[in-house]
This record gives structure tokens, C-alpha cells and sequence, in this order.
């Protein structure tokens, strides 16, 4: 194999390692805001129980939210869900949009009980 050829293979093989490299740190990176974006939920989910649904619970006389105070409940994580994000995950938030949000949100609740 002549000098050039093995230039050529080299700087293929450099360019060839160094997109497959690029790929694996966007996945991690992605896999990071995925884990923060969950994690802001689960969160969200907690803070608005605290600060919301206790309280509407505790002056509800049979201590149990109606539909409506239910809805804002889950308005009120999602919007604390964007605060709580960072960047990457508050883009990833929005991306996944309300209906998945929602059913992570419907997960965290459901897991809390």
C-alpha cells in the first residue's frame, strides 16, 4: 500500500470515528435532557401537591379535588415542570408537548399516591 493510499484511509477512518463520536455525545446529550425533563416533572408534580392540591384537599369536605381543580393542578406541573428545566429540557418539554407531558405528569401522580 503506497503512501497516499494510506493517507486517504486514515483520514477516512479520523472522519468516520470522529462523526461516530459526535452521534454518541449528541445520544448522551439528548439522554441527559430526557433524565432532567422527567425529573423536572416528578418534581413539578410534588411542588404543586405542596403548595395547591394539600390545600384544596384540606378544605374540600369529602377531601378530594373536583375535575376542574384536578386540570388546573396539572397545568400548574407542567408550567412548574418548564420553570424547574433547564434549557435542554425545557426545549424537550415542549417538544414532547402537552399530551405526553400530561401522561408523564398523570405517571408522577399516580406513583406519589
Amino acid at each position: 500500500m503506497n503512501l497516499e493510499t494510506q493517507d486517504l484511509l486514515l483520514t477516512v477512518l479520523c472522519t468516520v470515528l470522529l462523526v461516530a463520536v459526535r452521534w454518541i455525545g449528541k445520544r448522551l446529550e439528548l439522554a441527559d435532557a430526557r433524565t432532567e425533563a422527567l425529573e423536572a416533572i416528578v418534581l413539578a408534580v410534588q411542588s404543586v401537591k405542596q403548595e395547591y392540591v394539600d390545600d384544596l384537599k384540606a378544605a374540600s369536605a369529602d377531601g378530594s379535588l373536583t375535575d376542574d381543580e384536578k386540570a388546573q393542578a396539572r397545568k400548574k406541573a407542567a408550567a412548574r415542570a418548564l420553570q424547574l428545566a433547564g434549557p435542554k429540557a425545557a426545549a424537550l418539554l415542549t417538544e414532547w408537548g402537552t399530551e405526553k407531558v400530561s401522561a408523564y405528569i398523570e405517571a408522577a401522580v399516580a406513583k406519589a399516591k
